[in-house]
């Protein structure tokens, strides 16, 4: 009986030990995919706050996912879920701001792209970065109304 015990003690401490590891095959530096650097993110929420900015005027259209991927050649592949929960459809322009390793703009500033969303919708957007020398991205949201 005490070499049972034995294996089944080393069997819950490699269990514990597993347990106790981090959650998920997140990359240092990414959540969700998506690089965050340094940023601190632990909810889907935190994520959509460090890549989506609001220019102008404020909508009720939301981002409320962001998720990322590798795609050929090194590119970043980006999913971007919008939401607009009110009783009215909403137009609104958006666009992508490509980052490189140091911080500065990775490549030239896209032109504005307009959406319709209907009311009570969801909505998603994606694309590929057009170089694998951007490491980041800020997704920028503006109201056309």
């Amino acid at each position: 009986m005490g070499w049972k015990r034995i294996v089944t003690a080393a069997a819950l401490g490699v269990l514990a030990a597993g347990c106790a590891t981090k959650k998920g095959f997140e990359v240092p530096g990414f959540a969700f995919g998506c690089p965050i650097g340094e940023t601190r993110v632990s909810s889907m929420d935190d994520l959509v706050k460090a890549k989506v900015v609001t220019e102008g005027r404020r909508s009720t259209v939301q981002a409320t996912e962001v998720r990322c991927t590798k795609a050929s050649g090194d590119l970043l592949k980006i999913d971007a879920n919008l939401n607009n929960d009110s009783k009215s459809v909403k137009r609104i322009s958006y666009k992508f701001r490509w980052i490189d390793r140091e911080g500065m703009r990775a490549w030239e500033e896209e032109t504005w792209k307009p959406l319709m969303l209907y009311d009570n919708s969801n909505l998603v957007i994606n694309t590929v970065s057009p170089t694998n020398k951007a490491v980041d991205f800020r997704l920028i949201l503006r109201s056309d109304e």
